[in-house]
This record gives C-alpha cells, sequence and structure tokens, in this order.
C-alpha cells in the first residue's frame, strides 16, 4: 500500500509538473515584469517611443507581465548595448532601443564597445527613419549642386553624433562643401540659429523631427530639405532626392550606405543573444500585435511620433548593409572618424573655454 501511495504521488506530482510546464510554454511571461529600455534620458526621442510601445505591448504578451520603461543613457547608446549583451538577464525579460550606429563602434574597433553586434537577437523597428540636410532659405541654396559649390555652415551636437559625422563622410566621399560648428544640441536650437543667421543648415536630423516640429516652414519654403540620407525615400518627401545618388564609385556607395542604413534599422529593438526560441517568438508576436492595435496607432498619431515600423524578418536587408561592409571600407570609415572625432574634440574645447571665460 505505501508503494501504490507512492506511486500515485509521484504520477501526481508528474502531472503537476508537466502542467507547470505547460502553461509555462503557453504563457512564458506570466507573473513576470519585462523591462524596455531606451539610450536616452527622459523626454529624447529615443524615450518617447520607448514609452509609447510599452504603454501598450502588455495586453499583446501571453501570460499579461508588467511591462516597464527604463532609461540606460550613456555613451551614445553604448551604455545600454553592452548592458543588454553582459549583464542583462537571457530570458526575454529585457530589451532595449540601440540607436543603429552604436553597433558600428565595434567595427571601427572601439574598446568601450563589449559586444558582437551580429548576435543581437531583433524584435522589431518602430520607425524606419530616413536622415536629411536642409537650409534655411535666406542662404539662396536650393538643390544638392549647390553643396558642392559652396562651404555650407551646419550646425552640430557632439562629436559622435550623426549632426557632425554625417557631413564630415559627405565631404570625403562625395566632395561636398559642409563645416559642422559644435554646440547646437537640439533640432530647436538648430532651427532658430538657422533663423538667426548663425548658420545655414543642418544635416543627420530624422525627418521623423522635422515633421513633428518644423512642417510649417517647410510648406512656407523658409526650410529647404535638400536630400535625403537613406536607402530608400521617405514617403512623403518623394521629390527630394537621395544623397547617395551622387556616389561617383562603389567604395563611397558602400560606404554611405553603411551609414545611411543605420537610419532605416532606426527605432528598433533588441534581446540579449541566448534568449529561448519561444521567448523570442513571443517577443516578436507581441510587438507585431502593438504595431497594429488601433489604440496604439491613435496615440501615436496624437502625440506625432511618426510609426513606419519594420518586422524582424523585414529588418534584415538593412541589418547587412550596416553590418556587412567590406574590411577595406570599414577601415576607410575608421580612419576618417578617427580623424573628425579629433579635430571635433579641439572644437569642444574651444567651445568650453570660451564659456568659461564669458561666465567669468
Amino acid at each position: 500500500m505505501r508503494l501504490g501511495r507512492w506511486a500515485v504521488g509521484a504520477v501526481a506530482a508528474a502531472i503537476g509538473a508537466w502542467s507547470a510546464m505547460a502553461s509555462w510554454a503557453a504563457e512564458p511571461f506570466a507573473g513576470q515584469t519585462v523591462y524596455f529600455s531606451s539610450s536616452t534620458d527622459p523626454g529624447g526621442g529615443f524615450d518617447l517611443y520607448v514609452r509609447l510601445m510599452a504603454r501598450h505591448i502588455g495586453a499583446h504578451f501571453p501570460g499579461k507581465p508588467t511591462v516597464v520603461a527604463q532609461n540606460r543613457p550613456g555613451g551614445g547608446g553604448l551604455v545600454l548595448a553592452n548592458y543588454l549583451y553582459n549583464v542583462a538577464p537571457k530570458d526575454g525579460t529585457q530589451v532595449g532601443m540601440i540607436p543603429a550606429y552604436v553597433l558600428l563602434e565595434e567595427r571601427f574597433k572601439n574598446p568601450q564597445a563589449k559586444f558582437d553586434p551580429d548576435k543581437f537577437i531583433w524584435v522589431g523597428n518602430m520607425n524606419r527613419e530616413v536622415d536629411h540636410c536642409s537650409v534655411w532659405h535666406t542662404t539662396g541654396i536650393a538643390k544638392p549642386e549647390d553643396f558642392f559649390d559652396r562651404e555650407v555652415i551646419l550646425g552640430a551636437s557632439g562629436v559622435s553624433g550623426g549632426s557632425y559625422m554625417m557631413p564630415i563622410l559627405m565631404n570625403e566621399e562625395l566632395g561636398t562643401k559642409f563645416r559642422p560648428l559644435l554646440g547646437f544640441e537640439s533640432n530647436a536650437k538648430r532651427n532658430l540659429s538657422m533663423q538667426q543667421g548663425e548658420i545655414m543648415g543642418q544635416c543627420g536630423t530624422y525627418l521623423s523631427s522635422i515633421k513633428a516640429s518644423s512642417m510649417q516652414d517647410v510648406a512656407s519654403g523658409k526650410l529647404r530639405i535638400i536630400w535625403q540620407m537613406g536607402l530608400e525615400k521617405h514617403p512623403d518627401f518623394p521629390a527630394v532626392p537621395l544623397a547617395i545618388e551622387y556616389a561617383k564609385t562603389a567604395e563611397a556607395r558602400q560606404m554611405l550606405e553603411m551609414f545611411f542604413a543605420s537610419a532605416t534599422v532606426g527605432r528598433a529593438f533588441a534581446a540579449p543573444p541566448g534568449v529561448p526560441d519561444e521567448r523570442i517568438k513571443a517577443l516578436r508576436a507581441a510587438f507585431d500585435a502593438t504595431i497594429a492595435d488601433k489604440d496604439f496607432i491613435a496615440e501615436a498619431e496624437k502625440a506625432k511620433i511618426e510609426v513606419r515600423p519594420a518586422t524582424a524578418t523585414a529588418m534584415e536587408p538593412a541589418l547587412q548593409k550596416l553590418l556587412g561592409a567590406s574590411p577595406a571600407v570599414i577601415d576607410k570609415a575608421a580612419a576618417i572618424l578617427q580623424q573628425a572625432r579629433s579635430r571635433g574634440e579641439k572644437q569642444e574645447q574651444e567651445l568650453k573655454a570660451k564659456a568659461g571665460s564669458q561666465g567669468k
């Protein structure tokens, strides 16, 4: 009888364990907290996208977990990338929106990039971005050819930002005559400085930001969008040419495609390598359901947050452009950017010294 009771107990325990495993498989996130992280401080563009997703995706997760938005700023995105790759649990409860250009830091042998960009697992992209160059109407610049004929003074944020690096790369690969000046941290500040005549324009800002803040100036003709910096045109600006069309060599085109692809990857979420397949499937399914959710779409439209999403599978061509450049192109880009950063750091020091003397 004792043996019979033990057998019955063992069977019951096995059934209970099987039921728990079946429940876990059906609802793998039940009772857990899933964290969606931004690489910027609260209020930044990436933060706005992350919080929008976090407010809606919980309803589409199996098991209805708690979803929390958090911020891990620093290093232009390196802090978040390193955290996800090396520290975050490998169970699907930590995902983050990494700026895609940060992935190139490993290719450029930056010792602070402690990750292999090929091993991140992609969940989906909230917006396929397109960079651009625009100028104020008083400059007299009206077409791309003008960028090659005269010096164009641009406002830029920091030495690692697209508004500084992109113009320098285009100077090297296309022959433009851009001169980026640091100290213009935001799109709003650059726009005001254009109107005041301090600078002539800006390059390396997402068109989604222009749509959210400056379309009145675009419609009136005061702000002129001269060309787009992307793998394809933004559908709202079909008449504005692509900068890449001005590449004269295959090497120049490949280098620009590498950098412009970072915008196409845009607002994408990554998970650490090693997350189980069933959890990746659940994350991707929840993402795909959220971007089709009418409440999500309505909030995005009300907040003027552009959403042109892509599934994890649809992201693959842009990721290949971003991470698949030849060693020769990567080495040349790294050398250009190193020289640019050295010049930019000197400019930043001069700005700090000037600000300090004015403070006195």
